[in-house]
């Protein structure tokens, strides 16, 4: 493997081949077309036809590795569906039903659950991943560890409304789907309540994921000299932009299902919203760019992660940079995501290529995932950046037009290393700490079909002048 994944003083413990060299993907035949790739990917919960975070090729059946998330995901299925809107109209709104289906209505420790929150990963007790979950992590199912999955699902349920009002009084399990919001929006609220006003990564279950956003691996959230976070104090910077469209969302519905169960008025609401922006320039502006996130450490104090990383952004695709004073914000940002630091061959790096804790063939921690690159250049392009834009959406084109399917991520490196990772490597640092610190992408990732979708049907238009 590259020695570039391997810092000093990590000696390796495992390293296991998953994908041989004679693999089919590596064929560019192998990769199906895209209409045949969306089909591949849709599948069934409660009824509704949804968008599975991923499936495998055939020939992986019986390899573990390339099985691990065939099944609805709330944060992957609700962005899947929102990059396929224009294929597949209905798609989001199955999406909406299918996981307010199961949205919590009571605490539970071992599974996360709280009333109003959003599930992170849906399995039938039966699957295979789900008793190895349950079996050496304690999980119950459906397990709900994630912050953003609440927030995506609110913005969607906006989205729907905004095209057919009627939507909101459709019953998911008896329950009409803008009293569903109110139940969602009181949790927001909820876990709102910190020092810093952000929702923070803090688990109710110790075996549960720690870094409870889309970057959930536990190395992904680190300081400028490389030392980790706590992820149960962490907040990560993408998700203030999402709690603040979640709060607008919330606002636009509220105007359309007007109730005096809804645990805030439109200009309370605002007002927080209001609040967030102000706390997001305050704790996370670093004077010439963004934070990673922020974490709290002796009580209160917030210590912000000095992190360049791919998640900065994600704020574009946000509203909360929107106003015509923040535009030095989005200069920065926009400077950032295309610099070669964080601009490669295949994309969009989630890590900076100068960071102490770069790895190339990492999870989160210097690899290129497709759907971010894809979310960025939407943003970059809403506010005026048709050059950055055009650069991430075409690398990240090549990079998946370059192999035999729509992996998860891509290296971070040269492609002199290979596009994609093949192996699972583990090593035990210096203090006797395991990581896994390269393993193979998922060949067919739900969200590089949506992503790769999106991209061939909007590059010609955002290419011409």
């Amino acid at each position: 493997m590259p020695e570039s994944d391997i810092k000093l003083g990590e000696r390796i413990i495992s390293d296991l081949v998953v994908l041989e060299p004679s693999d089919p993907i590596f064929k560019l035949e192998t990769r199906p077309p895209i209409d045949l790739a969306i089909q591949m990917i849709l599948g069934k919960q409660n009824g509704f036809e949804i968008p599975f975070a991923a499936v495998s090729f055939a020939h992986h059946a019986r390899i573990p590795e390339q099985n691990l998330f065939h099944c609805l995901f709330g944060r992957d299925s609700l962005l899947i569906s929102n990059l396929l809107r224009t294929r597949l109209p209905s798609l989001e709104s199955n999406v909406v039903k299918a996981l307010g289906s199961v949205q919590g209505i009571k605490s539970d420790t071992s599974s996360e659950e709280e009333p109003g929150r959003i599930p992170h990963e849906v399995r039938e007790l039966s699957d295979e991943r789900a008793i190895e979950l349950m079996k050496s992590g304690d999980w119950h199912f459906p397990y709900y560890g994630a912050v953003d999955s609440t927030l995506l699902w609110v913005g969607a349920v906006a989205n729907i409304a905004k095209e057919n009002p009627s939507e909101l009084d459709v019953e998911v399990e008896g329950i009409p789907l803008w009293q569903r919001v109110i139940a969602a929006t009181n949790w927001i609220i909820f876990r709102m309540q910190t020092p810093s006003g952000f929702i923070e990564s803090h688990r109710s279950n110790p075996k549960g994921i720690q870094n409870q956003v889309w970057k959930d691996s536990e190395d992904s959230y680190m300081h400028r000299d490389g030392t980790l976070a706590r992820g149960n104090s962490t907040a990560s910077i993408e998700t203030v932009g999402e709690t603040y469209d979640a709060l607008l969302s919330a606002v636009a519905i509220q105007r359309l299902r007007p109730s005096s169960t809804w645990p805030e008025s439109e200009s309370a609401l605002l007002a927080r919203a209001d609040r967030l922006q102000e706390r997001l320039i305050e704790l996370l502006w670093l004077g010439d760019r963004f934070a990673l996130g922020t974490e709290r450490v002796d009580g209160d104090l917030q210590k912000a992660l000095d992190s360049q990383a791919s998640n900065q952004g994600r704020l574009l695709s946000s509203k909360i940079l929107g106003a015509p004073e923040m535009l030095k914000y989005r200069e920065a940002i926009a400077a950032a995501v295309s610099d070669p630091q964080l601009l490669g061959e295949s994309g969009l790096r989630t890590l900076s290529s100068n960071h102490p804790s770069y790895r190339p063939g990492g999870y989160h921690t210097g690899s290129a995932w497709p759907m971010d690159a894809v979310f960025t250049a939407r943003g970059l392009i809403k506010h005026g950046f048709r050059k950055e834009s055009l650069l991430l959406l075409s690398r990240t084109k090549k990079a998946i037009e370059s192999i035999g399917g729509y992996p998860e991520f891509f290296r971070g490196d040269s492609i002199e290393n290979g596009l994609i990772t093949t192996r699972v490597t583990d090593v035990l640092s210096e203090k006797g700490q395991i990581n896994r610190v390269c393993q193979p992408p998922q060949m067919i990732q739900g969200w590089t079909v949506g992503a790769y979708a999106w991209i061939t049907d909007n590059i010609d238009r955002i290419s011409s002048p």
